[in-house]
């Protein structure tokens, strides 16, 4: 028997999305403790984790700054105001690293209490690399013939690029890691080598070893995952808000120009049953009382998603839920049924409201008309509707996004994410970026691109400019066009940047999107931990009563 630690740090939590369980990690620990393993979750998706990254003091500081930033105004991002920020935001990024240096203290001290036979770290993005690779070296320094592994998202994107920043990990899990971690459980009591663990990474003589993939799981076969505070002890009390997410479907065939998917989890579409999936429900409602969720495929098909209404229903569960879609395979039909089961939000991947820029820069494979009527059925059953965009994408002019921003005044979404165009590992843009109208440097993208940072304090155009352009335009250009669009958005009554898990956290809340929206940004940018405490509580106290407040 292995005994297995693993670790989750994403950094300062800079949306309430970043306080939700880690349905990953509970898979992980239910695959090991389904082998006969014993595991340990240190999850630091926190409200602990935001109060001790933002002192009373700083906060006290950039408060008055950031809402006027947030209001608006002539005063609003002026060059002193820039420059405090600055300060303030230098002074904040040392106290971070101070503490990080801290909590890999404490780390130590976990580690020689539990005495694991290996740490396995998430890797996230920003903070969240950076972060977990000092942790993971703190721990090496102290305990130099541990087994420490990763696995995550980063690694899913970028695996062997890691190896040329850090060679702390031992070795990478590169995509599913639920059969994985059993193997890597194995190789760390030495029962098993590196060269026979597929999909994975790893160095041998300075050389990066990969070792293939031996197939998709099959998602009627994932572990059952585990929230139990005594396994995972995040989830004791009111730390986190507890919309346990559910693996419904992995794999994407529809090759978007932008999206990552395909290259986690594969161009075929797997999915669970309805029958095993609402299985899934009634045990978290039995063990946990929690009865929100969220459903974690990006291409979710509306078939499944209307069996698994129905299947809701026979059983007379009193969920609520927000789900992923995909407008080729919504049935608009269907829309009342999940309604009437609790479906209470869908995100919709949209990018352009120009079919001619949608065909040519991503290739989703839908229409305008289609859009409009799935949007219009979906509001009509009184579902929250929420259509993300890309401003701009490859070959967009000021005529096309004008038709874009048109068209989504037409349609009137309740919420429309927008963001500026990325480059990821293997995605068609940065495999072919001359034929996506980008010119970039990959070398420097995919190294910048471990751990660049968001700055919270200051918009897109005052970030660290990433070595790519897109349509000619250099980053500050691009996401002034991006930050334009929203708020021509916001000014015609639309409401930006709430996707749907968000929304489904403001129902149960009690708070509108919107509210929820405006005052999460402001908790976030100034380290108001009691407000967003006050609200996690609120909203934790219908999402674990059983009883969803009404629709």
């Amino acid at each position: 028997m292995a005994r297995a630690l693993l670790v989750s740090y994403a950094g300062y939590p800079y949306t309430p999305s970043s306080l939700t369980p880690d349905n990953g990690l509970a898979n992980l620990a239910g695959a090991l403790l389904e082998a006969g393993h014993d595991v340990r979750i240190i999850d630091y998706g926190t409200l602990a984790t935001m109060r001790r990254l933002f002192p009373e003091e700083l906060s006290s500081q950039v408060k008055p700054l950031a809402e006027r930033m947030l209001m608006g105004g002539e005063q609003a991002g002026s060059p002193q105001q820039l420059a405090q920020l600055a300060q303030l935001a230098g002074r904040l990024e040392a106290y971070q690293e101070a503490e990080l240096h801290q909590i890999g203290r404490e780390l130590i001290k976990e580690v020689g209490k539990f005495q694991p036979d290996f740490v396995g770290f998430k890797l996230w993005n920003g903070d969240g690399f950076s972060g977990s690779v000092a942790l993971a070296q703190i721990l090496r320094t102290e305990f130099p013939d541990l087994h420490i592994y990763a696995g995550g998202p980063q690694a899913s994107w970028f695996n062997k690029v890691i190896y040329q920043r850090t060679g702390v990990f031992e070795a990478i899990a590169c995509g599913e890691a639920e059969a994985t971690i059993v193997a890597l459980a194995e190789h760390a009591t030495g029962q098993r080598d590196l060269a026979d663990i597929p999909a994975i990474i790893y160095q041998h003589n300075g050389e990066v070893m990969e070792v293939p993939r031996a197939g998709w799981l099959d998602l009627n076969d994932l572990p059952v995952p585990v929230y139990d505070p005594e396994i995972c002890p995040a989830m004791a009390g009111e730390e986190k808000i507890k919309i346990i997410v559910l693996d419904d479907s992995r794999g994407c065939p529809y090759r978007c120009g932008f999206c990552t998917h395909p290259v986690e989890s594969g161009t075929r579409l797997r999915t669970a049953s309805a029958q095993l999936l609402v299985d899934r429900m009634e045990r978290v409602i039995r063990d946990y009382g929690i009865s929100v969720f969220r459903f974690a495929g990006s291409s979710t098909p509306g078939s499944l998603m209307y069996e698994v209404a129905q299947e809701i229903l026979d059983r007379h569960l009193e969920v609520q839920y927000a789900c992923f879609g995909h407008f080729a395979s919504a049935d608009p039909d269907h829309f009342a049924v999940m309604a009437k089961s609790g479906l209470y939000a869908i995100f919709f991947g949209l990018e352009s409201g120009c079919q001619w820029v949608l065909d040519k820069a991503v290739r989703k494979g839908i229409n305008m008309a289609m859009v409009k009527e799935t949007v219009q059925k979906a509001q009509q059953a009184g579902l929250f509707i929420v259509t993300s965009m890309i401003v701009p994408l490859p070959f967009d002019t000021e005529e096309t996004i004008k038709e874009s921003l048109g068209f989504i005044m037409s349609i009137r979404p309740d919420s429309v994410p927008v963001q500026f165009p990325g480059l990821l590992p293997g995605t068609p843009w940065l495999e072919q970026p001359e034929k996506y109208n980008f010119t970039v440097d990959t070398k420097e993208l995919l190294l910048a691109g471990l751990d660049y940072k968001i700055k919270l304090l200051f918009p897109p155009q005052f970030w660290d400019a990433p070595p790519y352009k897109v349509n000619g335009m250099k980053f500050a250009e691009f996401t002034a066009l991006t930050m334009k669009f929203a708020k021509e958005l916001e000014a015609g009554g639309i409401l930006t940047g709430v996707p749907d898990d968000m929304a489904l956290i403001a129902k149960c809340a009690g708070m509108t999107a919107r509210e929820l929206r405006d005052k999460a940004r402001l908790w976030c940018l100034v380290g108001d931990v009691a407000s967003m405490a006050q609200m996690v509580e609120r909203a934790n106290q219908v999402i674990t009563s059983g009883k969803p407040q009404g629709r």
